[in-house]
Protein backbone atom coordinates (compact mmCIF):
# COMPACT_ATOMS: atom_id res chain seq x y z
CA UNK A 1 0.00 0.00 0.00
CA UNK A 2 2.83 2.28 1.00
CA UNK A 3 4.63 1.62 -1.85
CA UNK A 4 1.38 2.47 -4.42
CA UNK A 5 0.89 5.47 -2.37
CA UNK A 6 5.04 6.58 -3.09
CA UNK A 7 3.91 5.65 -6.73
CA UNK A 8 0.72 7.82 -6.98
CA UNK A 9 2.55 10.75 -5.15
CA UNK A 10 5.50 10.61 -7.63
CA UNK A 11 2.89 10.56 -10.38
CA UNK A 12 1.45 13.97 -9.33
CA UNK A 13 4.17 15.95 -7.84
CA UNK A 14 5.40 17.69 -11.13
CA UNK A 15 1.94 18.52 -11.94
CA UNK A 16 1.64 20.06 -8.06
CA UNK A 17 4.72 22.12 -8.72
CA UNK A 18 3.75 23.13 -12.45
CA UNK A 19 0.01 24.16 -10.83
CA UNK A 20 2.02 26.29 -8.04
CA UNK A 21 4.37 27.85 -10.30
CA UNK A 22 1.47 28.86 -12.91
CA UNK A 23 -0.07 30.65 -9.27
CA UNK A 24 3.12 32.09 -8.76
CA UNK A 25 3.02 33.54 -12.36
CA UNK A 26 -0.36 34.30 -12.94
CA UNK A 27 -1.50 35.20 -9.48
CA UNK A 28 0.13 39.11 -9.14
CA UNK A 29 -1.41 40.60 -12.28
CA UNK A 30 -4.90 40.23 -10.09
CA UNK A 31 -3.29 42.53 -7.45
CA UNK A 32 -2.38 45.28 -9.79
CA UNK A 33 -5.19 47.49 -11.05
CA UNK A 34 -3.19 50.05 -13.42
CA UNK A 35 -2.28 48.69 -16.59
CA UNK A 36 0.60 50.55 -17.17
CA UNK A 37 2.01 48.55 -13.80
CA UNK A 38 0.68 45.22 -15.22
CA UNK A 39 2.35 45.34 -19.02
CA UNK A 40 5.13 46.47 -16.63
CA UNK A 41 5.20 43.43 -14.56
CA UNK A 42 4.65 41.13 -17.57
CA UNK A 43 7.38 42.42 -19.74
CA UNK A 44 9.81 42.55 -16.56
CA UNK A 45 8.78 40.82 -14.03
CA UNK A 46 8.89 37.46 -16.20
CA UNK A 47 12.58 36.75 -16.34
CA UNK A 48 12.89 37.73 -12.79
CA UNK A 49 10.34 34.84 -11.77
CA UNK A 50 12.06 32.27 -14.45
CA UNK A 51 15.21 33.10 -12.17
CA UNK A 52 13.12 32.37 -9.00
CA UNK A 53 12.44 29.28 -10.33
CA UNK A 54 15.76 28.08 -11.10
CA UNK A 55 17.15 28.95 -8.38
CA UNK A 56 14.28 27.73 -6.12
CA UNK A 57 15.50 24.44 -7.81
CA UNK A 58 18.86 25.31 -7.74
CA UNK A 59 19.11 25.49 -3.50
CA UNK A 60 16.46 22.10 -3.22
CA UNK A 61 18.63 19.67 -5.21
CA UNK A 62 21.81 20.89 -4.92
CA UNK A 63 23.11 23.15 -1.91
CA UNK A 64 20.50 22.41 0.70
CA UNK A 65 21.20 18.10 -0.02
CA UNK A 66 25.05 19.00 -0.76
CA UNK A 67 25.76 21.56 1.54
CA UNK A 68 23.25 22.41 4.47
CA UNK A 69 22.61 18.80 5.39
CA UNK A 70 25.89 17.81 5.09
CA UNK A 71 26.56 20.67 8.01
CA UNK A 72 28.86 22.52 5.72
CA UNK A 73 27.49 25.64 6.23
CA UNK A 74 29.90 28.43 5.63
CA UNK A 75 30.05 26.68 2.08
CA UNK A 76 26.10 26.58 1.64
CA UNK A 77 25.88 30.31 3.27
CA UNK A 78 28.73 31.14 0.67
CA UNK A 79 27.05 29.43 -2.30
CA UNK A 80 23.46 30.63 -1.44
CA UNK A 81 24.92 34.26 -1.33
CA UNK A 82 26.64 34.09 -4.51
CA UNK A 83 23.95 32.81 -6.15
CA UNK A 84 21.22 35.56 -5.17
CA UNK A 85 24.32 38.38 -6.08
CA UNK A 86 24.46 36.82 -9.54
CA UNK A 87 20.39 36.65 -10.01
CA UNK A 88 20.03 40.11 -8.75
CA UNK A 89 22.40 41.05 -11.64
CA UNK A 90 21.24 39.11 -14.06
CA UNK A 91 17.98 40.92 -13.54
CA UNK A 92 19.04 44.50 -13.18
CA UNK A 93 20.73 43.86 -16.39
CA UNK A 94 17.63 42.34 -18.01
CA UNK A 95 15.60 45.71 -17.01
CA UNK A 96 18.07 47.78 -18.69
CA UNK A 97 17.97 46.08 -22.21
CA UNK A 98 14.74 45.89 -22.13
CA UNK A 99 13.67 49.54 -20.19
CA UNK A 100 12.85 51.10 -23.36
CA UNK A 101 10.64 49.25 -24.68
CA UNK A 102 7.90 49.78 -22.41
CA UNK A 103 6.54 52.67 -20.71
CA UNK A 104 7.92 53.45 -17.46
CA UNK A 105 7.75 56.92 -14.96
CA UNK A 106 11.46 56.77 -13.45
CA UNK A 107 15.42 56.81 -15.54
CA UNK A 108 16.97 53.44 -15.60
CA UNK A 109 18.60 53.01 -12.01
CA UNK A 110 20.85 49.84 -11.83
CA UNK A 111 20.93 49.49 -7.91
CA UNK A 112 17.08 50.46 -7.39
CA UNK A 113 16.58 47.55 -9.45
CA UNK A 114 19.39 45.51 -7.79
CA UNK A 115 18.14 46.44 -4.63
CA UNK A 116 14.58 44.96 -5.63
CA UNK A 117 15.69 41.75 -6.57
CA UNK A 118 17.16 40.84 -2.82
CA UNK A 119 13.67 40.37 -1.12
CA UNK A 120 11.98 37.91 -3.51
CA UNK A 121 15.66 36.10 -3.50
CA UNK A 122 15.40 35.42 0.16
CA UNK A 123 11.96 34.08 -0.07
CA UNK A 124 12.74 32.11 -2.13
CA UNK A 125 15.73 30.24 -0.46
CA UNK A 126 13.64 30.44 2.69
CA UNK A 127 10.83 28.89 1.05
CA UNK A 128 12.35 25.72 -0.77
CA UNK A 129 14.98 25.43 2.23
CA UNK A 130 11.72 25.18 4.61
CA UNK A 131 10.27 22.52 1.99
CA UNK A 132 13.18 20.47 1.38
CA UNK A 133 14.45 20.33 5.47
CA UNK A 134 10.67 19.49 6.07
CA UNK A 135 10.74 16.93 3.71
CA UNK A 136 13.85 15.44 5.14
CA UNK A 137 12.45 15.43 8.77
CA UNK A 138 9.43 13.38 6.98
CA UNK A 139 12.41 10.93 5.44
CA UNK A 140 13.65 10.63 8.16
CA UNK A 141 11.00 10.04 10.73
CA UNK A 142 9.56 7.17 7.61
CA UNK A 143 12.80 5.60 7.88
CA UNK A 144 13.19 5.23 11.44
CA UNK A 145 9.88 3.31 11.54
CA UNK A 146 10.84 1.37 8.73
CA UNK A 147 14.08 0.74 10.65
CA UNK A 148 12.46 -0.62 13.56
CA UNK A 149 10.17 -2.84 11.16
CA UNK A 150 12.89 -4.14 9.51
CA UNK A 151 15.14 -4.55 13.05
CA UNK A 152 11.87 -6.47 14.22
CA UNK A 153 11.56 -8.56 11.66
CA UNK A 154 15.64 -9.37 11.49
CA UNK A 155 15.50 -10.49 14.38
CA UNK A 156 13.40 -12.95 14.24
CA UNK A 157 14.79 -13.91 10.87
CA UNK A 158 18.43 -14.45 12.60
CA UNK A 159 17.24 -16.22 15.66
CA UNK A 160 15.54 -18.67 13.21
CA UNK A 161 18.54 -18.80 11.18
CA UNK A 162 21.52 -18.70 14.12
CA UNK A 163 19.61 -21.18 16.94
CA UNK A 164 18.18 -23.56 14.81
CA UNK A 165 18.02 -27.13 16.09
CA UNK A 166 20.38 -28.12 13.59
CA UNK A 167 23.14 -25.65 13.93
CA UNK A 168 23.04 -26.50 17.64
CA UNK A 169 22.78 -30.21 17.53
CA UNK A 170 25.70 -30.31 15.34
CA UNK A 171 27.96 -27.84 17.97
CA UNK A 172 26.44 -30.15 21.17
CA UNK A 173 26.79 -33.71 19.73
CA UNK A 174 30.86 -32.13 18.93
CA UNK A 175 31.21 -31.01 22.39
CA UNK A 176 29.69 -34.46 23.93
CA UNK A 177 32.51 -36.62 21.48
CA UNK A 178 35.15 -34.02 23.17
CA UNK A 179 34.07 -34.56 26.32
CA UNK A 180 33.95 -38.50 25.73
CA UNK A 181 37.53 -38.03 24.36
CA UNK A 182 37.88 -35.59 27.72
CA UNK A 183 39.84 -33.43 25.18
CA UNK A 184 41.34 -29.95 26.34
CA UNK A 185 38.93 -27.98 23.94
CA UNK A 186 35.72 -29.23 25.67
CA UNK A 187 35.66 -26.09 27.57
CA UNK A 188 36.61 -23.69 25.16
CA UNK A 189 33.82 -24.62 22.91
CA UNK A 190 30.90 -24.89 26.24
CA UNK A 191 32.40 -20.83 26.25
CA UNK A 192 32.19 -20.02 22.64
CA UNK A 193 29.01 -21.74 22.72
CA UNK A 194 27.50 -19.24 25.94
CA UNK A 195 29.08 -16.38 23.71
CA UNK A 196 27.06 -16.68 20.90
CA UNK A 197 23.86 -17.46 23.15
CA UNK A 198 24.56 -14.45 25.12
CA UNK A 199 25.48 -12.03 22.00
CA UNK A 200 22.36 -12.99 20.29
CA UNK A 201 19.62 -13.05 22.74
CA UNK A 202 20.81 -9.72 25.32
CA UNK A 203 23.57 -7.86 23.30
CA UNK A 204 22.30 -7.69 20.09
CA UNK A 205 19.01 -5.98 21.54
CA UNK A 206 21.09 -2.79 21.89
CA UNK A 207 20.65 -0.68 18.42
CA UNK A 208 24.55 -0.50 18.18
CA UNK A 209 27.45 -2.46 19.75
CA UNK A 210 30.80 -2.31 19.87
CA UNK A 211 32.80 -3.60 16.60
CA UNK A 212 35.27 -5.48 18.45
CA UNK A 213 32.62 -7.50 19.99
CA UNK A 214 30.77 -7.98 16.49
CA UNK A 215 34.23 -9.35 15.70
CA UNK A 216 34.61 -11.85 19.01
CA UNK A 217 31.31 -12.96 17.42
CA UNK A 218 32.43 -13.92 14.31
CA UNK A 219 35.29 -15.40 15.84
CA UNK A 220 33.56 -17.58 18.25
CA UNK A 221 30.96 -18.25 15.58
CA UNK A 222 33.76 -19.39 13.16
CA UNK A 223 35.31 -21.46 15.08
CA UNK A 224 32.41 -23.34 16.75
CA UNK A 225 31.37 -24.06 12.96
CA UNK A 226 34.76 -25.56 12.60
CA UNK A 227 34.17 -28.49 15.34
CA UNK A 228 31.60 -29.54 13.12
CA UNK A 229 33.43 -29.67 9.95
CA UNK A 230 36.67 -31.92 8.23
CA UNK A 231 40.21 -30.48 8.79
CA UNK A 232 40.69 -30.61 4.96
CA UNK A 233 38.20 -26.94 4.99
CA UNK A 234 40.55 -24.52 5.34
CA UNK A 235 38.81 -21.36 7.35
CA UNK A 236 40.88 -17.93 7.41
CA UNK A 237 39.94 -14.91 9.08
CA UNK A 238 42.40 -11.82 9.06
CA UNK A 239 41.64 -8.68 11.06
CA UNK A 240 43.50 -5.41 10.16
CA UNK A 241 43.16 -1.75 12.04
CA UNK A 242 41.47 -1.32 15.54
CA UNK A 243 37.57 -2.27 15.94
CA UNK A 244 37.40 -0.95 19.49
CA UNK A 245 37.16 2.34 17.97
CA UNK A 246 33.96 2.03 16.55
CA UNK A 247 30.53 0.86 16.63
CA UNK A 248 28.14 -0.65 14.51
CA UNK A 249 24.47 -2.62 14.52
CA UNK A 250 24.66 -5.98 15.44
CA UNK A 251 24.47 -9.16 13.73
CA UNK A 252 24.75 -7.04 10.23
CA UNK A 253 28.16 -9.22 9.01
CA UNK A 254 26.61 -12.72 10.08
CA UNK A 255 24.97 -13.48 7.19
CA UNK A 256 28.23 -13.38 4.88
CA UNK A 257 29.77 -15.78 6.90
CA UNK A 258 26.90 -18.07 7.51
CA UNK A 259 26.30 -18.19 3.64
CA UNK A 260 30.13 -18.79 2.98
CA UNK A 261 29.77 -22.08 5.49
CA UNK A 262 26.48 -23.67 4.13
CA UNK A 263 27.35 -23.35 0.65
CA UNK A 264 31.32 -23.21 0.53
CA UNK A 265 32.11 -26.41 2.80
CA UNK A 266 32.08 -30.19 1.56
CA UNK A 267 33.80 -33.23 2.73
CA UNK A 268 34.34 -34.59 -1.24
CA UNK A 269 35.83 -30.97 -2.71
CA UNK A 270 38.89 -28.61 -1.47
CA UNK A 271 37.32 -26.17 0.42
CA UNK A 272 38.72 -23.06 1.58
CA UNK A 273 36.93 -19.83 3.00
CA UNK A 274 38.55 -16.60 3.14
CA UNK A 275 37.18 -13.88 5.34
CA UNK A 276 39.01 -10.57 6.05
CA UNK A 277 37.93 -7.17 8.15
CA UNK A 278 39.77 -3.84 7.31
CA UNK A 279 39.35 -0.31 8.88
CA UNK A 280 41.25 2.05 7.76
CA UNK A 281 40.32 5.87 8.33
CA UNK A 282 37.05 5.27 9.29
CA UNK A 283 35.95 2.77 6.56
CA UNK A 284 35.24 -0.86 7.20
CA UNK A 285 35.72 -3.59 4.09
CA UNK A 286 34.24 -6.89 5.05
CA UNK A 287 35.12 -9.40 2.27
CA UNK A 288 34.53 -13.30 1.99
CA UNK A 289 35.31 -15.31 -0.24
CA UNK A 290 34.39 -18.97 -0.87
CA UNK A 291 34.25 -21.87 -2.99
CA UNK A 292 30.90 -22.68 -4.79
CA UNK A 293 30.45 -26.81 -3.87
CA UNK A 294 28.30 -28.20 -6.76
CA UNK A 295 27.75 -31.66 -4.42
CA UNK A 296 26.65 -30.24 -1.20
CA UNK A 297 26.52 -32.21 1.52
CA UNK A 298 22.78 -32.11 2.65
CA UNK A 299 23.97 -32.69 6.45
CA UNK A 300 26.14 -29.47 6.33
CA UNK A 301 23.40 -27.39 5.48
CA UNK A 302 21.90 -25.01 8.57
CA UNK A 303 20.06 -22.35 7.29
CA UNK A 304 20.97 -19.22 4.70
CA UNK A 305 20.10 -16.38 7.51
CA UNK A 306 18.18 -13.34 6.61
CA UNK A 307 19.82 -13.56 3.25
CA UNK A 308 21.44 -11.25 0.99
CA UNK A 309 18.26 -9.38 0.03
CA UNK A 310 17.19 -8.86 3.41
CA UNK A 311 20.90 -7.61 4.28
CA UNK A 312 20.97 -5.36 1.29
CA UNK A 313 17.79 -3.62 2.99
CA UNK A 314 19.52 -3.08 6.39
CA UNK A 315 22.21 -1.48 4.65
CA UNK A 316 20.39 0.94 2.64
CA UNK A 317 18.35 1.66 5.82
CA UNK A 318 20.96 2.13 8.27
CA UNK A 319 23.93 3.18 5.89
CA UNK A 320 22.14 5.33 2.82
CA UNK A 321 24.76 6.73 0.98
CA UNK A 322 27.57 5.56 2.95
CA UNK A 323 28.29 1.55 1.79
CA UNK A 324 28.77 -0.30 -1.48
CA UNK A 325 27.98 -4.16 -1.60
CA UNK A 326 29.48 -5.44 -4.73
CA UNK A 327 29.23 -9.69 -5.27
CA UNK A 328 31.16 -11.61 -7.49
CA UNK A 329 29.90 -15.01 -8.49
CA UNK A 330 32.78 -16.79 -11.55
CA UNK A 331 31.11 -19.69 -10.85
CA UNK A 332 34.05 -21.26 -8.94
CA UNK A 333 34.27 -18.93 -6.31
CA UNK A 334 31.57 -16.47 -4.76
CA UNK A 335 33.13 -13.33 -2.88
CA UNK A 336 31.05 -10.65 -1.19
CA UNK A 337 33.10 -7.71 -0.34
CA UNK A 338 30.94 -4.77 1.79
CA UNK A 339 32.74 -1.42 2.07
CA UNK A 340 30.88 1.03 5.26
CA UNK A 341 32.06 4.96 5.92
CA UNK A 342 31.55 5.39 9.35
Amino acid sequence: MSQQTGLINRRFTPWIHLLLWLAFFLVPLFFIDNESNRTRFIYLGWFLQLLMVCYFYINFFFLIPHFLLRKRFLSYLVLMLSGMFVICVLNALFIYVTFDIIPHRHPFDFWRSFNGTISPSFFIVALSSAIRITNEWFKNERQKKEMEAEKLSSDLAFLKSQINPHFLFNILNNICALARKKSDDTEPAIIKLSQIMRYMLQDSKDEKVSLEKEVEYLQSYIELQQLRISKEVKVRFTIEGQPERYVIEPLLLIPFVENAFKHGVSYYENSNIEITLVIRESVLTFTVKNNIIKHQDATLESGSGIGLKNVTRRLELLYPDRHVLSITDNGCSYQVELTIQF
